[in-house]
């Protein structure tokens, strides 16, 4: 969890601070565009129009790039419809004065018809024929017709069309419901979200006049874990990332793969047979055919570790991973090393969301790193233009591998006058607090 220094004191009762998603790389998709309206698809962590406070890009402002000049009375894009930042899909705007009373009809005096999908950990009190959830929401009547479209173990996917236009409508039924959005930090659980968003998609509009418009659910929407993947695969720069999160995906509880580049690594605890390993790592290879060179490491984990005694990894499947080598998460390079020696690899890949935060937000920033360990979240903080960066852990032999993360993403680590701007220090945390508070340190994130 990361948490500025000029924060707002925190509330009580206490809830975790959740983070937006960042808006995804990629513009809007363009649906339609004429001389009365404009339809995007909108991507997650892009807002529906600026609010003045936040300087993520705006669906308003990407869409009022599509047409010359609006043929409205202000002579700006009408915005009758409005998606939360988290949620993607279809997203309508007026371009002129009929598209203005086109869409008013639509959404303002409920002649739209509207398809969303949802995805849930269950189905909750739902009906497995579907039906029709009432509450009121923030106080007004409110009514959300459904349908459950799958249910596996991976997840439900759920059909909503609300007949109302509320705020958070969908969210608060479908929690009231006893199964809330994935991910839907507000109305679920904030601790453990298992979605970086609220999982949430506007699949179609059908308008008054007849036209409908819909877009696909991305990657992200899916149950499968193998698909839910599909955008990190394709991604070129990125060749390390979680293939599957235990409980999460369907699997059982603590049962994880994680890839780096050609090879994984299985994390299987003692009382999974390795059948369900074998059918998992199956899945993968349908999605993924490994290369020549693929190895697949495993770890037995024990249910109880509390005297250790926890055995090394093992090799069952390939030639193995003779050398440390360089992975990428997102365009950051990090060292790693798989192999039959260490338990860890340097880089905890549940972690690859936050990294990709803190080095999307670390510019110029100072950064205090008690997590330590290979120097991942270092390594991504330098990359992203840190002013300084300090690494505090335990063992030397992984604080080593910050100095080849970082000369692996160009980023030079010149001496201070103590120390480097870049710095590791062999110690334990807890007593390095005392002494950076000593030396009157400050930081703008610590971690």
């Amino acid at each position: 969890t990361f948490k500025r220094r000029d924060a707002a004191p925190a509330k009580k009762p206490w809830k975790p601070l959740a983070l937006d998603c960042d808006a995804s790389d990629g513009p809007p998709g363009v649906l339609h565009v004429c001389e009365d309206l404009v339809v995007l698809d909108k991507p997650a962590g892009w807002l529906t129009h600026s609010d003045g406070q936040d300087d993520r890009p705006s669906c308003a402002a990407f869409a009022r790039t599509l047409v010359d000049a609006p043929a409205t009375a202000s002579g700006e894009l009408g915005v009758h419809q409005r998606l939360d930042v988290d949620c993607t899909g279809v997203l309508c705007f007026a371009a002129s004065d009929a598209g203005n009373a086109l869409l008013k009809a639509a959404f303002e005096e409920r002649e739209a018809t509207k398809t969303y999908l949802a995805v849930v950990d269950g189905p909750g009190d739902l009906q497995k024929r579907g039906g029709v959830l009432r509450a009121p929401v923030a106080g007004a009547p409110a009514e959300t017709a459904y349908d459950i479209v799958k249910s596996t173990r991976e997840g439900t996917v759920v059909e909503c069309r609300p007949k109302t236009g509320r705020t958070h409508q969908i969210r608060a039924h479908l929690a009231g419901a006893g199964c809330p959005l994935r991910g839907d930090a507000r109305y679920g659980c904030g601790v453990d979200r298992q979605a970086n968003r609220a999982l949430l998609h506007c699949a179609s509009i059908r308008l008054p006049d007849g036209r409908r418009f819909a877009a696909a659910a991305p990657p992200d929407m899916a149950t499968s874990a193998v698909d839910r993947r599909a955008a990190l695969r394709a991604d070129p720069t990125t060749t390390t990332y979680r293939e599957i999160h235990g409980a999460a995906d369907g699997y059982p509880a603590k049962f994880y793969v994680d890839r780096y580049g050609a090879h994984l690594l299985v994390q299987r605890p003692e009382d999974v047979d390795e059948t369900a390993r074998d059918a998992a790592l199956a899945d993968i290879y349908a999605a993924h055919p490994p290369a020549p060179e693929a190895s697949v490491y495993e770890i037995v984990t024990r249910v109880d570790r509390s005297n250790g005694g926890q055995a090394p990894p093992r090799l069952i499947r390939g030639p193995g991973a003779c050398a440390a080598f360089e992975a990428l998460e997102h365009g950051t390079a990090f060292r790693v090393e798989l192999g039959e020696r260490k338990l860890s690899t340097g880089l905890f890949l549940d972690q690859r969301p936050q990294r990709r935060f803190l080095r999307r937000h670390a510019a110029n920033a100072t950064v205090l790193n008690l997590f330590a360990h290979g120097g991942a979240y270092s390594a991504a903080a330098a990359a992203g233009g840190a002013a300084r960066t300090v690494s505090v852990d335990c063992d030397k032999n992984w604080l080593a591998y910050l100095d080849h993360s970082l000369a692996a993403n160009g980023v030079e680590n010149p001496p201070r006058a103590v120390g480097k701007q870049h710095d590791a220090i062999y110690g334990d945390c807890f007593d390095w607090l005392k002494r950076l508070a000593k030396r009157g340190e400050r930081y703008d994130w610590v971690i």
